[in-house]
This record gives C-alpha cells, structure tokens and sequence, in this order.
C-alpha cells in the first residue's frame, strides 16, 4: 500500500545527490589487473558520518585476484556466531502465500545498536551451507549485511562491509568451523560485491592475497568477464558453487555495475540496494525501472522464500523509517522480503512514467535522486 508522496529530505538529499554520478563512472577493463580504478569512489551517502571508512584500502575495482591452493585458515573470529536455536521465527512472508517448503524460518534478532559492548559483526547460520552476517551500527551507521554460500566446491561471499571491521577474520572462522563439520579439507572462496559502493567494498583488500581466495572487481566489465556476462545487462547467467546454482542477474540502476542472485539453494533473491526495508535510492530511474522488470520477470516461475536486501532503514511501523545516519535502530523492520514486495516495486516505479519522485510503500521507500 502507498502511504504518501511526499518531499524530499533536503539535508539528506543533498547528501545523496553525489550519488547519481556513480552510475556510469566504473567501467574498468577486464577482470585481470589492469593497474587502473572502475571508479568506486565512495559515494556521499556511503561517507556522510562514516568515518571508519578507508577509500584507500579498497583494491583496484578492475581487479580480480587469486592466491595459492590451501586448506582453511586458522584466524579468530570477530563475530558471534548464532544458530536456529537461538532465534526468533518471523512470519514476514505469510503476505505471500504458502511460501516453498524448504524456506528458512530462524531469524535472529540483529543488534539494534543500542549495545556497542556487542561484537561488530553479527554471524548467524541460517542453514548448514548459508551465514548471514551484518556489521554493528556501532561500527557503522550503515550496518550493512553480507552473506557467505557454501557449495561444495566453492564458497561466495557477497559484500564485505563498511569498513573498520575485521571482516576477513570471520569470515575465515566460519569456512575453518566449515570445512571442519564437513571433513573437508579445503575450499576456494570468491568474494563479490553486490555493487561498488564504499559501504559494501572496504573490506575487500582484507582478502587480497590470501591463500584460496578470488577477489572479483567491483566494475561492469570486471563483474562481466568473472561471471561471463557477454550481454550486459540483458544476459543472465549461472554460476555453480558445487551442487549450488547461482542466477546472476544484472541489476543496473541504483549502480552501474549491480547485480542480484538467485541462489537455488535457499530460494532467495539476493537484491543489494536495490530492495531492501528502506531508502531505495535511485541513480538512473529509466535503467533501474528496467532492472527490477527483469528480476521480476526471472523469478516469475521459481520458487521465491524470501528478497534479501543489505541494509534495514525501516521500523516496524508502516511506511516509517529511521533518521539517515541514525546509529540506534529501535523496533527495527526484518530484513527478508517477499516476491510480493518486488511486484509492488515494480508497478510502483513503472506507474511514475517517467516522472519518479519520492514516494513511501509500507516497507520501502522509492527514493529517486
């Protein structure tokens, strides 16, 4: 349901307006190094009060490393780590219907920021072979969340956070406890980003040169020539983590070089910043009104659990949503999404024909700059 139209938010909109430049500033040479930047640079909504990002530390956005064959590493975890047996079940998506009956129903509750005694990055194990990890708003207002798939071949981590955490470190503790529980005894992790802005990107470098491990670029032609992307945007691929398929979609729009993932192991959409409980910002309305026509269009016959976005700005009251830059997240909104949610998304930004403006949904917020 559409709860209003209304103004922007000039402070944060001028905040934003940086933004609309990303969307074609990153096209950055092929994935191997090419000693030249895609353009990541970090945008004014990624920076605005985000001083625990390090630009400098993010690696060259046309780059895709790898590094030696090696077991899991030992490293200590910076994370806690929660099981289903320590969460709360959400019925976020009973507005869809009788959803598959594999879907997961553990959802943690997330650290609301209200305790920075917490660790800084949240780890919770949805499933044998699926973590979600979300970094503290204690850390960064931002509080993005990333997701870590496990095949039996390789393992895919989607984003590594806003920076000033030890993100590589628990990540690498979850594969060792992994590959441990598994009896295996190595596997290649490949880090990807679900787009190119700072919030999702700063700890990349961390990963950099470690044994087993691919770091993708964050540029169109980086994410194209990794995944075999030889139509972009229009061609969807598949990419096999062993015994788990990943649909990758590209999703331009919000960013330049965006992509979502269907992963058929869990029956998700996995959609960045593109969907999530929030502000959805908006850099190129025309392409981003395609985008979300084609993720519709792609999951129309597959069985959808739930959209998972990266961030949560919403709060459990319809159409509300919390103060940009606020560090507390009271009453905070779930992070899973329905099918039901993208349609509405998309009838909803194609019925502005043209015209987009701002415009509050229940559990987003249509948000063109």
């Amino acid at each position: 349901m559409i709860l209003s139209r209304r103004a922007p938010h000039r402070i944060l909109f001028a905040a934003l307006v940086g933004l609309a430049g990303c969307a074609g500033d990153d096209d950055g040479g092929p994935a191997a190094a090419t000693g030249s930047s895609d353009g990541a640079t970090l945008p004014a909504d990624d920076s605005a009060g985000s001083t625990n990002a390090t630009p400098s530390a993010t690696p060259n956005d046309g780059e895709t490393t790898a590094s030696g064959e090696s077991t899991g590493r030992g490293s200590d975890s910076a994370g806690e780590t929660t099981t289903g047996s320590e969460t709360t079940a959400d019925d976020s998506t009973d507005s869809t219907g009788d959803p598959p009956s594999a879907c997961a129903d553990n959802w943690p509750q997330w650290n609301d920021g209200s305790d920075c005694g917490l660790p800084d990055i949240q780890v919770h194990q949805v499933s044998d072979n699926t973590f979600l990890l979300r970094q503290s708003l204690c850390s960064n207002f931002e509080a993005p969340f990333m997701y870590l798939l496990f095949g039996t071949q390789r393992v895919l981590l989607q984003d590594t956070g806003a920076g000033n955490i030890e993100i590589a470190a628990a990540v690498y503790s979850v594969i060792d406890d992994w590959l441990t529980a598994n009896n295996q005894a190595s596997i290649e992790l490949v880090v990807v980003n679900s787009h190119g802005h700072g919030d999702h990107t700063q700890g990349n470098a961390m990963f950099q040169g470690q044994p087993n491990t691919v770091v993708v670029g964050t540029g169109v032609a980086a994410v194209s020539s990794f995944f075999g992307i030889n139509n972009w945007p229009q061609e969807t691929v598949q990419y096999d983590l062993g015994d788990r398929m990943l649909d990758i979609i590209a999703i331009p729009g919000h960013q330049s070089s965006h992509i979502a993932i269907y992963d058929h192991g869990e029956n998700w959409l996995l959609t960045g910043d593109t969907l999530y409980p929030g502000r959805l910002y908006i850099a190129d309305f025309p392409t981003y009104v395609e985008s979300i026509a084609r993720m519709v269009e792609h999951v129309a016959d597959l069985p959808t659990c739930n959209v998972m976005g990266t961030h949560v700005e919403m709060t459990t009251t319809a159409g509300d949503d919390f103060p940009f830059g606020a560090v507390t997240h009271p009453s905070e909104h779930a992070l899973q999404l329905t099918s039901s949610h993208l349609t509405e998304l998309r009838d909803g930004v194609a019925a502005m024909a043209g015209a987009p403006v701002i415009e509050a949904h229940d559990d987003f917020i249509i948000y063109p700059l």
